[in-house]
């Protein structure tokens, strides 16, 4: 009974695990990484490996981590960082979203067509803001101690825009800006007047190759996206196409039914 309830148990987080939306793929790792499920089962990370919504990811001192989304974004996570992806859906309409959360460390992220067609469902959650887009290609920090910097949440625009965000306001990140939202201060996001101290201290082993890994993205986001709207559609086609074959069979035994009773009503009067 024991081995059967365990296999059950199993069977059912396999389950859950599939049913949960594919985020992206691996791209690029240099050092070590690891992911978690929700039931916080870890293992490490490697080259193509799939990630699903609701997983979250933690590099080490020395990991990098560049994942490239289904709708053709990249995100690369920097070292001593943990992500999660809380929600996720890429099927080229309107229930498109991507949501987020960056409890440690950085990340950079550089939008696909979700970000292009649909910005309102984009976000990322940190412990001391939100941070919204339109369109772009940005960098988040969250600072958990001080060492020379003040801790919190800190964005910096390469293209495009973002909207850093607290209970109490929030500012406009434009590209070359960087912008603070304290940890420990109820207050709105502001605008620095010079990039914060840690940006220089950063040590990015693979970062050269994501120019040319967006150029190739973005060059092939849009039919991307069409595939999957299409496939979405054939796939909604052929849904209806066997509920409806389904139904005129049903159709055809309920006459059958009738018809083989009106005969043993007509024998019976004879």
């Amino acid at each position: 009974m024991k081995k059967f309830l365990a296999l059950l148990a199993a069977l059912m987080l396999c389950h859950a695990t599939y049913a949960a939306e594919l985020f992206g793929a691996v791209d690029a790792i240099s050092g070590s990484a690891s992911v978690a499920d929700q039931t916080g089962k870890s293992s490490s990370l490697s080259l193509g490996q799939k990630i699903y919504e609701n997983q979250t990811i933690n590099t080490a001192s020395d990991g990098e981590v560049h994942i490239v989304t289904e709708d053709g974004g990249i995100i690369a996570l920097r070292p001593d960082t943990v992500f999660r992806v809380d929600a996720y859906k890429a099927e080229g309409d309107a229930s498109d979203k991507i949501f987020m959360s960056l409890l440690k460390g950085a990340m950079r992220s550089i939008t696909g067509w979700i970000g292009k067609h649909n910005t309102s469902a984009y976000l990322i959650t940190t412990p001391s803001a939100t941070i919204g887009i339109r369109g772009t290609d940005h960098e988040t920090t969250v600072i958990e101690k001080a060492d020379g910097d003040e801790p919190g949440t800190y964005d910096t625009v390469n293209e495009g825009a973002t909207s850093l965000k607290t209970p109490q306001g929030e500012t406009e990140v434009t590209p070359g800006k960087f912008a603070f939202a304290s940890k420990g201060k109820a207050a709105a996001p502001v605008l620095l007047a010079k990039q914060p101290n840690f940006w220089a201290k950063r040590k990015l082993k693979i970062e050269n190759r994501i120019q040319k890994r967006k150029e190739f993205l973005r060059g092939h986001m849009e039919q991307r996206r069409n595939k999957r709207i299409a496939a979405n559609r054939n796939k909604t086609e052929h849904k209806v196409a066997k509920r409806q074959s389904s139904e005129r069979a049903e159709n055809r035994r309920n006459r059958a039914k009738q018809n083989e009773e009106e005969r043993r009503k007509k024998n019976n009067r004879d």
